[in-house]
């Protein structure tokens, strides 16, 4: 049959729809790009916040009018929200012909010959106890990059999150799969992978009590064929010094951290179970500028927390001004159900979260494009994604993570291969983009 994927959220629930989308196809099914002329579509939902379950029911019941209109004879729900919210969406929901859990995922074939059967499907169970998202994938990515998750589930138990009991615990993979799975990558033409998880600073911690993220950089770095190594995700608690290190010593971990701060607030802070206070964020950002050379920092925060005064706010304002993060991702808080900060009180009102937030998100504007315009006449080795035009092509150096930063726009009259990486001049700026001009030299 031919299967269309619509995969909402985050990475980690990308590399969840490859997979999926490699087992059905080594069934003998058909992947297409357009769920128009697929038989079923498979949505791999995201639940983490509000707005996130909202696109999903809107995405499920949007589809599913391609079955009165199209030739879709069979809609299912994977992911997050399927996870939390299975029952009442089965039981709300008629068109949806199956509801599968986290658990399960990756019995999507046989679940999909059930559904030939006849008959609907609810499967829904408690988190796995081991890490068994893996296999085979079919790479959605642009070419050259790809994701490896190594970690599923998270322990950190903050008060707002809600992962913890959709996810289940903290689950690593173990570094030998890992090195085998970046490998099959590499073969593939990957040059750069991009390690993912809850919480990357703390990969190996359910298998031998510590953070096991060095040795694994380290294992990648000797055994892997890549150019580029990217962290996302690292809980500034778990950062330890040999983290540190591995991105000092080692040539493929590139000088760019992916870490959430969430508030700066020492209050708000512990009220969020963060595990670390303000200075112990500020110690370690110094250190962490003062030892990595052409570093680049991201981070993400929430605004609205109950219990925020305006003076917390300021606080977090004036620290974004000081720190001047390179790129920055921010939201509201929204009260979710079964999270311990659910039912605090002083809740804020939602047009002061939203007048906070786009204070910040404007302040982020202007210091991004500071930092992009300061990078005007410099050259990096661009890794070519795309191409937009007859000479005009897209692609991201180091300081740029894919789907979440800037882009780089090449202009070239010679042909660019996908992929590969090229040498660029960095000519001007475009928004949160920079424009750059090819150059002779090769990139190295």
């Amino acid at each position: 049959m031919n299967i269309g994927f619509i995969s909402l959220g985050c990475s980690k629930n990308r590399v969840d729809t490859e997979i999926m989308m490699a087992l059905l196809s080594s069934a003998g099914h058909k992947i297409v790009n357009s769920i128009e002329r697929a038989e079923v579509v498979i949505i791999n939902t995201c639940g983490f916040i509000e707005e996130a379950k909202e696109e999903g029911i809107n995405t499920l019941l949007e589809t599913a009018e391609l079955k009165t209109g199209g030739i879709l004879k069979y809609l299912v729900a994977t992911g997050c929200l399927a996870q939390r919210n299975g029952k009442e969406l089965f039981d709300e929901m008629p068109e949806l012909d199956a509801v599968i859990g986290i658990s399960y995922f990756v019995a999507i074939k046989d679940i999909l010959t059930d559904l030939q059967n006849g008959g609907r499907i609810l499967k829904i169970g408690p988190p796995p106890e081991t890490f068994v998202e893996k296999g085979p994938r079919i790479i959605s990515t642009p070419p050259g990059s790809a994701y490896l998750k190594i970690v599923e589930g998270c322990n950190n138990r903050c008060s707002y999150c809600a992962i913890p009991s959709i996810r289940g615990k903290l689950r690593s993979r173990p570094i030998g799969e890992l090195v085998e799975e970046a490998h099959i990558l590499a073969g593939q033409g990957i040059k750069e992978l991009v390690l993912i998880a809850q919480d990357t600073a703390n990969y190996g911690y359910d298998l031998q009590g510590k953070s096991l993220l060095p040795q694994l950089l380290k294992e990648l770095q000797n055994e892997v064929e890549v150019d580029w190594i990217r962290l996302l995700y690292l809980h500034p608690a778990h950062i330890s010094d040999d983290i540190i290190n591995s991105l000092v010593s080692l040539n493929k971990v590139i000088p760019y951290m992916d870490i959430p701060i969430q508030h700066v607030s020492s209050k708000i802070l512990k009220m969020m179970n963060r595990k670390h206070d303000r200075q112990q964020l500020e110690d370690l950002i110094d250190k962490l500028k003062n030892e990595i050379n052409g570093l680049v920092l991201r981070t993400t925060v929430m605004l609205g927390f109950p219990g925020e005064k305006e003076a917390d706010y300021k606080e977090l304002y004036n620290f974004i001004e000081e720190v001047e993060f390179d790129w920055l991702g921010a939201f509201t808080f929204n009260s979710e159900e079964g999270t311990a900060a659910a039912n605090l009180p002083n809740q804020i009102e939602d047009t002061v979260k939203k007048k906070r937030l786009d204070t910040i998100l404007e302040l982020q504007q202007n210091i991004t494009r500071k930092k992009n315009i300061a990078r005007i006449d410099s050259t990096e080795k661009i890794l070519v994604s795309g191409q937009l035009s007859s000479n005009l092509y897209i692609g991201r150096a180091y300081f740029q993570a894919p789907e979440v930063d800037g882009l780089t726009l090449i202009k070239s009259s010679s042909k660019l291969p996908r992929g590969e990486f090229t040498q660029v001049r960095f000519a001007g700026v475009r928004n949160y983009d920079m424009i750059g001009e090819l150059i002779d030299e090769p990139a190295q």
